[in-house]
């Protein structure tokens, strides 16, 4: 079974913000260019809130970091897409 995912906004904040699980570790395994890219984004994201850290980050700045990663991948999402 395979589970690479789209790059939508909710499977990049599922991915990145998720709880470490087995599930989550094999979708990272199955998407490393889009681990690679949450990882490069990371670096040198700053939220619109300015909340620092990860944990706190509101909904609004974890969209924000999504969009982010699919600009970095080239992704021209789609209208639902969210």
């Amino acid at each position: 079974m395979s589970v690479v995912i789209k790059p939508t906004v909710s499977n990049i904040i599922n991915l990145w913000f998720g709880a470490d699980t087995p599930i989550r570790q094999y979708r990272i395994k199955l998407n490393p260019d889009l681990w690679v890219a949450c990882q490069n984004i990371d670096q040198d994201f700053c939220p619109p809130s300015k909340i620092q850290q990860t944990e706190n980050y509101r909904k609004s700045d974890k969209v924000a970091f999504a969009k982010a990663v699919q600009e970095q991948l080239g992704y021209i999402a789609g209208s639902n897409d969210n």
